[in-house]
């Protein structure tokens, strides 16, 4: 993450959050609104399908999820 001149991070990529199709479990938290904690332990569940995308260095990166995969479990939360 690009570091500004007063040392706050921000964030490169110039797509906002709410556009993207893919985003890491913190993200799609904060878009959809919902807790995270909560998140993790659906994910670890096995009750939200995530995906983890190969960093620069080859190996398995952040865990990701699709936004249609969160709409999907979120109408689940709402029955």
């Amino acid at each position: 993450m690009p570091v500004t001149a007063d040392g706050v991070r921000t964030d490169g990529n110039p797509v906002p959050l709410w556009e993207r199709e893919t985003l890491t479990l913190p993200q799609a938290a904060q878009v959809f609104n919902i807790d995270y904690d909560g998140l993790l332990v659906a994910v670890n569940q096995r009750d939200v399908d995530v995906f983890r995308p190969l960093n620069k260095r080859g190996e398995p990166g952040r865990r990701h999820v699709r936004k249609e995969e969160m709409r999907r479990y979120i109408k689940t939360l709402e029955e």
